[in-house]
């Protein structure tokens, strides 16, 4: 199976309030190489497939019509920048893949043409890049964007990753760099192209500024959940993140995917799909029960407030109590409301219950579908069926607490992983790009190149 660790350069990524956990370090840690030099080398030596840095711009600012509540609780906040930090790591490590998150809303093409082209020489050919199409509100406040809509969202991505690949694929042929010092000629420019594009939203004129790095372009991940999202990941992504809820349930999302890939020509082996949780591993049964008290007791409930009311684009603490939910969420509600009918039809959920469902932890169980919990036999039987039922290829790990948790990951999961045959040993040196080490020694261009 494929292993991803999912982090961010904040307090607690992923685990609000998680930060307060005895020893977790993430607080400070987040600001310093140090600790992701650490943790960067621990998951290399027990040989994980990528680290992988999510990222947003801007602070939630919805709930209570404010960022009071998001910076108060640590809400992927305060939040360094990942690049940095990767190239940092590329320095220490031989193996691990280094991938990161880079806007198409917020960043010109060029730039980002180059910054992964730099960061794959840099690093070897150990890049890949998750492709994400931001919250426009977001960065507004933030100055980066004005707004256009979801979909119009979704065809500037379509235009900005095909510009980015023609810079890496198309405009320099191999051989083009000859460095012939007696004829004073660096590049034979016979081999290099101008792209020379002019698009709906962007215009390029002259070759990429890089010569091919060893992936030419980064591995592409994706994680689109709308309909659009998952149209956008079946055509470009070569990793797709899902975060489904259960192993039968989510094969049918699993099958679906797969097919909308099959109808851009590719095939089941072009697209590795990963399932995105959280792992929380005890020991014994009692240090299990000890970990999930721990995760109950601190999760910020207020911090949950303020992450899901910006997702959703809707301040419940500007509603009474009593309000009709479904007529206050609307249609930028509508995955909730789908949920609350499952739960209870014919019910009129207020929003005071909706409170109640978004600001109360869950606490782990051994047979949670939406996280894996337990000892290290426990969480890999659940990690099997998930293989078999779902037909994903691997995880998006994320380790609670976010630093005793890569501790848990390396000493107690991987090792079990190993006894059953789940997981490498060692790297494979014939893999010496990440594409290959997702698709098998000598993979290091992308499929259609």
């Amino acid at each position: 199976m494929h292993l991803n660790v999912l982090t961010q350069c904040t307090p607690a990524p992923m685990l609000d309030g998680m930060w307060r956990h005895p020893g977790d370090r993430s607080a400070t840690g987040y600001r310093s190489l140090d600790y992701w030099i650490w943790m960067a080398q621990r998951l290399e030596q027990a040989c994980v497939d990528a680290l992988f840095f999510a990222d947003i711009h801007g602070i939630f600012d919805v709930y209570q019509g404010s960022w009071h509540a998001a910076l108060r609780h640590g809400v992927q906040v305060p939040a360094l920048d990942p690049i940095p930090v990767v190239s940092a790591l590329a320095a220490v490590t031989r193996h691990l893949g280094l991938a990161v998150t880079y806007s198409t809303s917020y960043h010109a093409p060029y730039q980002c043409a180059r910054l992964f082209s730099t960061l794959d020489h840099l690093s070897g050919g150990r890049i890949g890049w998750n492709i994400v199409v931001s919250d426009i509100r977001l960065g507004q406040a933030a100055g980066l964007c004005d707004y256009i809509s979801h979909d119009e969202r979704y065809d500037r991505a379509e235009e900005y990753v095909s510009l980015t690949r023609s810079m890496w694929e198309d405009s320099w042929q191999d051989g083009a760099l000859i460095a012939d010092a007696a004829s004073d000629v660096l590049v034979n420019t016979d081999l290099v192209r101008d792209v020379g594009h002019k698009g709906q939203w962007y215009h390029l004129r002259g070759p990429h500024p890089c010569e091919p790095s060893p992936q030419r372009t980064p591995v592409l991940y994706q994680a689109g959940a709308s309909s659009r999202g998952m149209a956008f990941a079946a055509k470009h992504a070569e990793v797709a993140f899902v975060t489904l809820p259960a192993p039968r349930a989510g094969a049918e999302q699993v099958a679906k995917l797969r097919q909308l890939a099959a109808s851009f020509g590719r095939g089941r082996a072009d697209l590795k799909v990963l399932q995105g949780m959280p792992l929380i591993l005890g020991e014994t049964p009692a240090d299990c029960e000890a970990q999930a008290e721990a995760f109950f007791a601190l999760t910020s409930t207020e911090g949950l407030l303020a992450k899901w009311c910006a997702w959703v684009g809707v301040d419940i603490a500007s509603y009474p109590p009593d309000a009709d939910a479904f007529e206050v969420l609307g249609q930028d509600g509508l995955s909730i409301i789908k949920f609350l009918d499952t739960l209870s039809r014919n019910r009129t959920w207020t929003i005071a219950d909706i409170r109640r469902l978004i600001a109360t932890p869950r606490r782990p169980h051994p047979f949670d579908r939406t996280a894996l919990f337990g000892t290290p036999e426990q969480v890999a039987d659940r990690m099997e069926r998930w293989l078999e039922l779902s037909d994903v290829d691997g995880f998006n790990l994320y380790p609670c607490p976010p630093s005793g948790g890569i501790d848990d990951l390396c000493d107690l999961l991987i090792p079990e992983l190993r006894r059953r045959g789940l997981f490498r040993h060692t790297y494979d040196p014939a893999e010496t790009t990440l594409r290959a080490r997702y698709f098998g020694a000598g993979q290091n261009l992308p499929a259609s190149s």
